[in-house]
């Protein structure tokens, strides 16, 4: 048994005995992950997704931030989610995992003072839910890829769903892909089985005497093979009588089935809403852009109020506690880009040192958390002491009484 199934096995004694019978997740077609091409997708997106930072947030009445929390517990959660993940690794399952099945769980423990301490991704095959006997709530039961059934307690868990229409508890599934992946996998077979005729067959070999009996021209072609045997090992040429003739054959065993399998390759790249040349690095600026608005941030948004609603409770929530996962407005911007936000930028005071660092991928620096403005490069906070020349001075630059 794997080390994940022991992990979800140390959760059973959490819960209570369950009645009855809930939703069911859907099913994921095995092929899916086996497709060369979908698997570029899935790894594309979800190592994009996996780049935002996820940080504790407080927000005001108006849902603005008003203050990063970047010591509490909860942002220290993310950057160290468990004993065997990195930050990065536990945002790729996640990522990962909601593409494929379109409802994602992972599980958080809390400790005595109810805080959490660690957050696993789980990998399952099948989930049920269903209601706790004796007190309010639902657990959901997970058959683990290593068979093993388990239940989890819902409070523990945080569920990201995709595709979700409402009708049921999970996302819905993928099977919009079903028929695309089956004529895939059967163009690949057939493709197959042609390079191996290709390789096998190199030519013809007639000879023009008509009369010829069917096993004197076996006993022929024999012999033309061992000639071209023996031809090999001296020098390559095979002679040939009047009688004899030989037509090398050129079987292209991609031409034939090459633009069917770009048709189907781009449905595949539409299903997913990914540009082929996001998955092969060949994206221009605003391709990246736009794939960063259609997929990545709303995936971030869609992560930070999962996170938020299985981990502060709805006071916390009205107390404007949220988690939110974000990264530099301009991640998918050229270099020369960001360079024209710092210039455009840097006289008004508008964004502080290390946040323009940030936007160029280096680490911050101390004091380079306030802004500058163009009175020659002035703290913004410094800017009635500049203009007055003095503290302490009135509004109209005169000293009162």
């Amino acid at each position: 048994m794997g080390f994940l199934s022991n992990f979800i096995n140390s959760l059973i004694g959490r819960t209570a005995y369950l009645a009855g019978y809930g939703t069911k997740s859907v099913n994921v077609n095995p092929d899916l992950e086996k497709d060369a091409t979908c698997v570029a997708i899935l790894d594309t997106n979800a190592t994009h997704i996996s780049r935002g930072q996820i940080v504790h947030v407080i927000k005001d009445q108006d849902g603005r931030i008003k203050q990063i929390k970047r010591t509490s517990d909860y942002t220290k959660l993310f950057a160290r989610p468990n004993r065997m993940m990195t930050a990065q690794e536990f945002k790729y399952a996640m990522a990962w995992q909601a593409q494929v099945t379109n409802t994602a769980f992972a599980w958080v423990r809390w400790d005595n003072r109810m805080k959490p301490v660690e957050i696993w991704p789980l990998v399952y095959l099948q989930f049920e839910i269903r209601e706790l006997i004796g007190r309010k709530g639902y657990a959901v039961a997970i058959r683990t890829p290593e068979g093993a059934q388990v239940v989890v307690d819902m409070e523990d868990l945080v569920v990201l769903r995709r595709k979700y229409d409402g009708s049921t508890y999970a996302g819905r599934g993928n099977d919009a892909l079903d028929g695309s992946l089956e004529m895939m996998q059967n163009m690949y077979a057939s493709l197959q089985k042609a390079m191996e005729v290709s390789n096998k067959v190199h030519g013809l070999f007639t000879q023009k005497n008509a009369m010829l009996a069917t096993k004197s021209a076996e006993q022929a072609q024999k012999d033309f093979a061992k000639r071209v045997k023996e031809a090999e090992a001296s020098g390559g040429i095979v002679a040939l009588d009047a009688t004899e003739a030989y037509t090398p054959l050129t079987v292209s065993t991609w031409a034939a089935n090459a633009a069917q399998m770009k048709e189907l390759e781009k449905r595949l790249y539409t299903f997913w809403r990914t540009p082929a040349e996001v998955v092969d690095n060949t994206a221009n600026e605003q391709t990246m852009m736009n794939y960063f608005d259609a997929i990545v941030e709303p995936f971030w948004e869609e992560m930070g109020e999962a996170f938020t609603r299985a981990l502060f409770t709805r006071r916390e929530q009205d107390f404007g506690n949220a988690i939110m996962v974000t990264s530099s407005a301009a991640t998918g911007a050229s270099w020369g880009t960001k360079l024209n936000i710092i210039n455009s930028t840097k006289e008004i005071g508008l964004l502080t040192k290390n946040q323009y660092l940030e936007l160029l991928g280096y680490p911050p620096v101390d004091d380079g958390d306030v802004a500058y403005v163009s009175l020659n490069y002035i703290k913004s906070t410094d800017m009635s002491k500049y203009q007055v020349g003095a503290d302490g001075g009135s509004e109209n630059g005169t000293d009162e009484d």
